[in-house]
This record gives structure tokens, C-alpha cells and sequence, in this order.
């Protein structure tokens, strides 16, 4: 056997001992070999069980062929019907996938030593959490373990990116306190992988002519940034501010999106003088007792409300102008036997919260969302020149889970004008409604007429700038501008 891990990355990956370790960021670095090696490291036992996965069936069979490689070399014998390597000893490595949520219960039962999932972004949380329950060893000899390979992006980076990146440093690991289990992330750039850089010098050069994000993405790992991202003009260092205490003269107003079994979220928005709008408070329905956040209270509309009415009071929050609400939440509730029951507006108005219907178009809400997040530019428009920049939208630094799921959402892949809403969107919908209810208005410009004598001294003073930027007569430079 002559495979061996390159010093650095690879070798570190190879050599940790935690539960779970997650070896990410760019491609080519040697990834899927890593987690193919670490699967057959103890196949000299002979109640060793390992699974590696994919998540749907044609990409698995990038990893078929690649044990292929390496793995009869250790004695293992593959049997396709079962997708399956039998090693002499009688330990077993499955290569399996999971392309519909489900599929994680076809590992009911079953007991594995080692989990290694490539390109784990792409598995959802649940899928991922699910399986920690089949590792468990009765072997002391045998340790357990969870190893991942990914770039960033994906329906699960959102998840994966708080449980490793954002939690720790690099190498640094970190034990959670409710499991007790160790996890740690190796970060990864294609210079660890010297092999592919010989084999293939001009690998390099085709990630170059990439678009930036998704260059970013691969060559140096950037997990802030990728293909798809819905809001990358969402920034906590341009958007983010430290909590104050916000007049009470500007006008508040609260934006709300129901939730029982999923999250509801409910924002509290204050709009400046200049029509900047500020997020200065928020309740999310979510449980923070699991790492699953995308699991609701399944609170009631009155206890809702009245847990709305403790926040304001204990926030000394100013009288709301109006309060918005997703529009589902005037629909009858169904009961039992066909009766309708009364409406999530309805109960509420029983506490005195009373709503207006929120704007649900998704295709403009997201347009103003845009707006909102884009910086405001003022330019003179004779000389092109950018006199100031400013701010249409902040919020405070400690709304983790605006910030949390706000920055990781995707975009809808069928539908790039949306974003997915199989994700935790919970909080963009009650945004957008927010901004729906105050949207931004076209600016006014003020032409100069035509022939007028303002145009024809602007277009003066711009050819001089053309004339002497190009070094071409004033004459000529007249006759180029307008």
C-alpha cells in the first residue's frame, strides 16, 4: 500500500482524534482520498463497519471508482450487488447515499465505527444528526468516529458552518457541553495537494476563469461567500451596529411570520428621519435546546401574544404605528370534523394585537430587500464622481439568528428571482414583509434640459476633464461628450 497523506492538511486530518472532524474549503486538496484512507484504518478488526456517503447515487460512483484504486491492494473484495468492500478480517466498508430525507432511516439499526460523508454540504442536519445515533462501538479497541469532506455551499452550509467553522478556530477543537463529544475543523487549499498540482498544472488555470465567488469559493475556501448566496450584499461589518437607545420620535413598526412546528419570527423596526430603516428587536420561536434551529415552539397565537406584550414592556419598547403579518394568518384553522376554527389574527385580536396584511409578493419583496441592503450612492452626474455613501438599513450586532440565517441563505435554483424556501427563511420573510410595508422609493433626479445653457456649460467642463485625462484638443473632446 502506497498511499501516504501529504504533510500538512492531509496529515492532520489523518492524525486527529476527535468525534467529528471536518476537512473543508477549496478543491483538489486531496479530500475524498483522506476520508477514503481513514475509512480502512482498522479493517484488521473483524467487527470494523464503516459507511462513506454521497448524497445521491451517480456521485457516489466517483468514490466506487476510487476504492477501487486503493482498496484491493488491502485484500478487499467489492460485491456490487450489496455496494459493499469485504476485507479478510470480515470488516465491511458500505458506500451508501441518502438523496431524499427519508433515506436516513434505511440505516435504522445498524451499528458503524467510522461515518465518512463526502461533500457533506450537501446532506441537510437532520440527515447528518441522524446518523451519529449508528456510531457506536462495543470494541474498545475501536474508536468512533465522524469524518467530512466539503466545499463550502450547499443545502447544509448554513448548519455546517455554525457547528464548525463559526464555533471554533481552525485546529483549535471544540468539546460541546451537552454531548460531551469533540469536534474540530481542518481548513483545506489546493497547495496541500502537491500530486494534482503536478499531474495536472493546468488545473489552477481553469479555476482562475471562474466567476470571483465561485473562484473564492474553490481556491481559497471562503465560506462567507459562495455560488448561489441570496443576500451578498448583506454585510455584518457594513450592516451592524452596537444596541443604543433609538428615539422614541422615529416611527416603529413590527413585522410578523407565523410558525408552530417551524419557527416564527417577529422583528421590531424603527424608520429614521432620512428613511433608513433600523431592526432593533426581535423574538424567534425556535428551540435553542437542539442543534436543529429550524424546529418551532409550537406555541399558540395567544401564548404568542402574550409573550409579544412581555417583550415590549421588558424592552420598554414606544407605542407601535402598525404591525404587519404574513397573510396566512387570517386563514380559518382547520379542527376536527371539518369545523374551521378561528384564524392566528383572530386569537391575537382577543389579547388586542391587532394586524394589517402583510405584501406577500416574494418577487418584488426580494427587490426591496435588495434595495435595503444596497448602499445608497449620491453622484454628481456632471462629473461622475460618488460625493457621499450611505446606509438604507442596520441592525444591532446581538440578533444572532437574523444574522445567522440571513447570511447563509440560498438562492432557489429553479427560480434564481427567489430564494429557497426549503431552508430556515423565517426570519427573510418577516424582513421582507417589513420592507414591503416601507419601501424604498425611485430618487428623483433633476435633468438639466437639453440645449440648455447649464447643459452646454456641464458638457464644457466635461470635455476639459476628457481633454486632459486623453490629451486631446478641447475641441475634439466637445464633440465626444454629451
Amino acid at each position: 500500500m502506497d498511499w501516504r497523506p501529504h504533510p500538512g492538511a492531509q496529515e492532520e486530518f489523518c492524525s486527529r482524534g476527535e468525534f467529528e472532524v471536518l476537512f473543508g474549503g477549496a478543491a483538489g486538496p486531496g479530500k475524498t482520498d483522506c476520508l477514503i484512507m481513514e475509512a480502512v484504518r482498522y479493517v484488521d478488526f473483524s467487527d470494523y463497519k464503516a459507511v462513506l456517503f454521497r448524497r445521491v447515487f451517480p456521485q457516489l460512483q466517483e468514490i466506487i471508482d476510487r476504492t477501487w484504486k486503493y482498496y484491493p491492494l488491502l485484500g478487499g473484495e467489492y460485491r456490487a450487488s450489496e455496494h459493499r468492500w469485504y476485507f479478510p478480517s470480515g470488516a465491511t466498508v458500505n458506500l451508501s447515499h441518502m438523496q431524499y430525507e427519508d433515506n436516513k432511516y434505511d440505516h435504522q439499526g445498524k451499528e458503524y465505527h467510522y461515518v465518512g460523508f463526502d461533500e457533506v454540504t450537501q446532506f441537510t442536519g437532520k440527515q447528518y444528526l441522524y446518523l451519529h445515533s449508528r456510531v457506536r462501538s462495543t470494541n474498545p479497541n475501536i474508536p468512533m468516529r465522524i469524518r467530512c469532506a466539503t466545499n463550502p455551499g450547499g443545502i447544509g452550509h448554513a448548519f455546517f458552518k455554525e457547528r464548525f467553522i463559526d464555533i471554533s478556530q481552525p485546529g483549535v477543537p471544540y468539546v460541546d457541553p451537552e454531548t460531551g463529544q469533540s469536534r474540530c475543523f481542518i481548513p483545506a487549499r489546493l497547495s496541500d495537494n502537491p500530486t494534482l498540482v503536478e499531474n495536472d498544472p493546468n488545473y489552477i488555470k481553469r479555476l482562475l476563469v471562474l466567476p470571483e465567488l465561485e473562484r473564492k469559493r474553490l481556491m481559497e475556501g471562503l465560506w462567507d461567500a459562495y455560488e448561489g448566496q441570496a443576500l451578498p450584499e448583506l454585510s455584518m461589518r457594513v450592516h451592524g451596529v452596537n444596541r443604543f437607545e433609538v428615539p422614541k420620535d422615529w416611527e416603529h413598526f413590527m413585522s410578523f411570520d407565523w410558525g408552530y412546528a417551524k419557527p416564527y419570527s417577529i422583528g421590531y423596526h424603527a424608520l429614521d428621519f432620512d428613511g433608513c430603516l433600523w431592526r432593533i428587536g426581535s423574538i424567534y420561536g425556535t428551540r435553542e435546546d437542539i442543534d436543529l434551529h429550524d424546529v418551532g415552539l409550537r406555541e399558540t397565537p395567544i401564548e404568542i401574544a402574550r409573550k409579544i406584550y412581555a417583550y415590549e414592556r421588558d424592552m420598554h419598547m414606544p407605542k407601535m404605528k402598525f404591525r404587519v403579518a404574513d397573510p396566512a394568518c387570517w386563514s380559518k384553522t382547520h379542527l376536527k370534523g371539518g369545523v374551521l376554527g378561528p384564524s392566528v389574527i383572530e386569537d391575537m385580536g382577543k389579547e388586542g394585537l391587532y394586524f394589517l396584511k402583510a405584501d406577500n409578493n416574494r418577487i418584488l419583496g426580494r427587490q426591496q430587500v435588495h434595495k435595503r441592503l444596497k448602499l445608497d450612492e449620491d453622484i454628481d452626474f456632471v462629473t461622475g464622481e460618488v460625493l457621499n455613501v450611505s446606509n438604507k438599513f442596520y441592525c444591532f450586532n446581538d440578533d444572532k439568528h437574523f444574522w445567522r440565517t440571513m447570511l447563509d441563505l440560498r438562492e432557489n435554483v429553479n427560480n434564481p428571482e427567489d430564494v429557497d424556501s426549503d431552508q430556515e427563511d423565517h426570519i427573510y420573510d418577516e424582513f421582507r414583509y417589513a420592507c414591503m410595508s416601507r419601501p424604498i422609493k425611485p430618487k428623483m433626479i433633476n435633468r438639466v434640459p437639453e440645449g440648455s445653457f447649464a447643459a452646454e456649460r456641464n458638457r464644457l467642463i466635461k470635455a476639459k476633464q476628457y481633454s486632459k485625462r486623453h490629451g486631446v484638443p478641447l475641441q475634439t473632446a466637445y464633440e465626444r461628450v454629451r
